[in-house]
């Protein structure tokens, strides 16, 4: 009996539990349902956009970019703010929509038409028209028929169909070629990038905008714009500012520009565009399969880009203008000829800084700044390469002690003389000092096997070994490529011109005048390396233009701290002893201040009440009574501080090469007087001073 009620227990027990059981999942089922309707209803548009998304796009605003100071810190190239309308175009957007953006966008903004094209036209045109309408207006049946051209060759033929009669009605209607400006710019958009589509704007315009952005369907808003200005006048150096070349745009691209970003295109802007650029504000967007933008893009602050400071000293810069001006007047007036130009450089012969680098033309009466002739433009230069000469004759065989300067006879050729006759007996140092062609030309002929015999009045010169003779002439240039002469100097700017180079011609006349300046030409910057390698003891050091450079503080009157400075190179050292360098550098003073010196005396044309050392040159051009006079030397002789290359072309008579080479150096005594410090060197000063 008890063993029945204990089964009969157990059953009525079991059930129960089922019964919980079933129970609980039915409530976990229930939750599960309300959760799913939740998700469904509730949250189901948000989690179906999701599950759409595909990747994030980047697009960029440039942010300042850095300024650019004077040695002194005197600020010559810096940015004028502004404000700017930019436009974000999406995926699906058609030139119908930028047309309707362009003709809203003309009631708040005053486009300029001047740029429209005939192209910008057409464009609007057919946008305007519709593409299809286009192609029926234009186009014949039979034109339209695929078989008979392609989709490019319709379009083609429809612009060219388009007439001048076509586009009187745009043409002749401000407001229409405002919107054609307007859409232009449009166009130039790619998907989710940042485009301007005017800089510059107006208080009104802007005004004008913002009280309508929000009829501008979230593509368009107000941002912060810079231009390039320059307080203390504009030189080439500084380079300019454009469009990405189109050649260089991938490149560009892979360092993380966009495609519309403006990039440095000559020169310093262009060397020190990763300097100058700073970082960029980014605008992060996240979007659908479709590319349509969700939400507002996430937004990274950049940072201005760094300020250089020059080794320019640009009231140096500006007084040898005025110098190379005025002279240029002068030497007209007094009928030394009809020079239109002159041309100066001045740099540090023993760090390399180039403290100015000068050029003026004269044009219809008024000067033009010609100064990128200094790194571009060259000349033959005459005597003034005897310097390097001397070198190569102590390099490359045995010095000749003294020579009686008499006109050498070479047959067919020219006869070859020196340009004051009867100079009389000459050693290398002598040569220099008196200018000696001669000397230049006998020194170097027997190094290439030539004999001269003394026939009295004159010396008749025979070329016995052409090979010798080769071989000469290459091992003459090669010294002068150790000096600067004939190749790139390096300095920290593109599109560094090389000069001329001309063959090894077999006439033995050729290799004389070579040895005097009159064969190959040369730069003024070259000339300016070339004698800082005399002055400063045989290294040949690379001219900069690049001092420091600095973080930006904002302002255009502090300098910020520092953050790297331009180290000194020196490319090589001429293979030379000290005891035949000095040689060249006394010939060089002797220039200057020997009895004999073709640049002696204390008047405007004389140097000899100056401590400069250096070397006159006088080139003859195009046949007799033309000449350019050329003018390389340093200062002080016995402590270079600085040295100079003077270049004044065309001209038939005079010393303004000399002229000008005695009042820039004394512009650069003047230009040494202490300059006002800025406050963040006084303050790192003082730091200094407490650590």
């Amino acid at each position: 009996m008890e063993q029945l009620e204990t089964k009969k227990k157990k059953k009525n027990f079991l059930p129960l539990r089922l019964n919980l059981l079933f129970l609980f999942v039915f409530l976990l089922f229930g939750l599960l349902i309300i959760r799913l309707g939740f998700v469904q209803i509730v949250n189901g548009d948000y989690f179906r956009t999701q599950s759409e998304l595909t990747k994030t796009i980047q697009a960029s605003v440039q942010t300042e970019r850095g300024k650019m100071f004077d040695r002194h810190g005197r600020l010559l190239v810096g940015n004028e703010p502004s404000f700017a309308l930019t436009y974000i175009r999406v995926q699906g957007v058609t030139q119908e929509d930028h047309i309707r953006y362009a003709d809203k966008l003309s009631e708040f903004i005053d486009m300029p038409i001047e740029d429209v094209t005939e192209s910008d036209l057409k464009d609007y045109w057919i946008a305007e028209k519709g593409l299809e309408n286009a192609f029926t207006l234009k186009l014949t049946e039979e034109e339209l028929d695929p078989d008979n051209l392609s989709n490019e060759e319709q379009y083609e033929l429809l612009r060219e169909r388009i007439t001048a009669e076509d586009l009187k009605p745009i043409t002749s209607d401000d407001h229409l070629m405002e919107v054609v400006a307007i859409k232009r710019e449009l166009d130039k958009a790619s998907n989710l990038n940042i485009t301007y589509v005017k800089k510059g704007l107006k208080t009104k315009e802007v005004a004008r905008i913002g009280e309508h952005l929000g009829e501008l369907e979230g593509r368009f808003s107000i941002a912060s714009a810079s231009d390039r200005v320059y307080p203390n006048g504009y030189t080439f150096y500084y380079g300019h500012m454009g469009a990405i070349p189109a050649e260089l745009l991938d490149q560009y691209l892979l360092r993380g520009y966009a495609q519309n970003n403006e990039v440095g295109t000559s020169y310093l802007e262009k060397k020190y565009e990763g300097l100058l650029s700073g970082r960029e504000k980014t605008f992060t967007f996240t979007t659908t399969k479709s590319l349509q933008p969700i939400g507002n893009p996430k937004v990274s602050m950049g940072s201005r880009g760094y300020d250089l400071v020059l080794s320019i000293d640009i009231a140096l810069q500006k007084k040898i203008g005025e110098i190379l001006e005025r002279k240029i007047i002068e030497t007209r007036n007094v009928g030394e000829g009809p020079v239109t130009s002159a041309y100066a450089v001045m740099m540090n012969p023993n760090t390399g800084e180039v403290l100015a680098m000068v050029g003026r033309e004269l044009e219809d009466g008024k000067f033009t700044d010609d100064s990128y002739a200094t790194l571009q433009k060259s000349f033959e230069v005459g005597s003034t390469v005897k310097g390097a000469t001397i070198l190569a004759v102590h390099q490359l065989g045995d010095r000749i002690p003294s020579i009686n300067d008499k006109t050498i006879r070479l047959g067919q050729a020219d006869d070859f003389s020196s340009y004051t006759p009867g100079i009389g007996w000459v050693d290398d140092i002598e040569a220099l000092e008196q200018s000696s062609n001669v000397y230049m030309g006998m020194s170097i002929g027997r190094i290439a096997g030539f004999q001269f015999a003394n026939t009295g009045g004159a010396y008749q010169a025979r070329v016995f070994n052409n090979d010798r003779y080769r071989t000469t002439f290459q091992n003459l240039r090669d010294v002068y490529a150790q000096v600067g002469l004939g190749v790139k100097t390096g300095i920290d700017l593109p599109e560094e011109g090389l000069g001329y180079e001309g063959p090894i011609s077999q006439n033995p006349g050729v290799l004389l005048y070579y040895t005097i300046g009159q064969y190959d030409t040369y730069t003024p910057i070259q000339m300016a390396q070339y004698v800082s390698t005399i002055a400063n003891g045989g290294y040949r050091v690379q001219p900069h233009l690049l001092k420091e450079v600095r973080k930006s503080t904002g302002t255009n009157e502090e300098l910020g701290p520092l953050i790297s400075e331009y180290e000194t190179q020196v490319i090589n050292r001429i293979d030379n002893t000290t005891e035949s360098l000095k040689r060249v550098q006394q010939g060089f003073y002797q220039v200057t201040h020997g009895n004999r010196g073709t640049a002696r005396g204390n008047g405007p044309g004389g140097l000899s009440d100056t401590k400069i050392a250096g070397k006159t040159g006088t080139a003859q051009i195009d046949g007799p009574g033309r000449y350019n006079l050329t003018f390389v030397g340093y200062a002080p002789y016995d402590d270079p501080e600085v040295a100079f290359s003077v270049i004044v072309p065309n001209l038939n008579s005079g010393h303004v090469n000399v002229e000008i080479a005695k009042e820039i150096v004394k512009a650069y005594q003047e230009s040494k007087s202490p300059q006002p410090e800025t406050s963040t060197d006084k303050e790192n000063e003082d730091a200094q001073s407490d650590s």
